[in-house]
């Protein structure tokens, strides 16, 4: 393994060791969305890869755009909680209102290849454009360099 995948799966697996700190047993459902230029699929891939290591069973699911809360409740949620394990769901709009109270933990993922090491809003002095997706999701993470994402923070503490 190269040294930049295993700094991937590095990565990933601090996340989803973050996720298992809080969340580890039952049923656990995980948001994976972002920025449009954000690759939501091969984020979601990995940290499947990282919980399936750690013992979870894990099952994936895609929400498109414009997507019902009342049918995704019926269709996945109600029946994933009968079955238990992780459920990873990616999509352009899973942390809107509608959707944000399905998920225990959530990744929200930028794409900036001109962002600065240093970033925040705080260092900016810029107001987040996005607003509420960023300031719910669990974790913040640039994947401008595939090859090493990084964790973003978006506070002022």
């Amino acid at each position: 393994m190269s040294t930049t995948s295993t700094e991937r799966a590095a990565f990933y697996d601090g996340i989803a060791g973050e996720f298992r700190q809080h969340y580890d047993r039952g049923p656990r459902l995980i948001a994976v969305t972002g920025v449009a230029e954000a690759d939501t699929t091969a984020a979601a891939d990995e940290l499947e890869a990282a919980l399936r290591e750690r013992g979870d069973d894990v099952e994936r699911t895609a929400v498109a755009a414009g997507g019902d809360p009342d049918e995704f409740r019926e269709r996945v949620v109600v029946p994933f909680r009968a079955r238990g394990g992780v459920l990873i769901a990616t999509g352009p709009e899973l942390l809107s209102p509608g959707f944000r109270a399905f998920w225990n933990f959530s990744l929200w993922i930028e794409h900036d290849p001109e962002r600065s090491p240093d970033w925040s809003f705080v260092t900016t002095g810029r107001k987040d454009p996005l607003g509420a997706p960023r300031e719910v999701a669990s974790v913040l993470l640039d994947d401008a360099d595939p090859a090493r994402p990084r964790r973003l923070f978006a506070d002022s503490c």
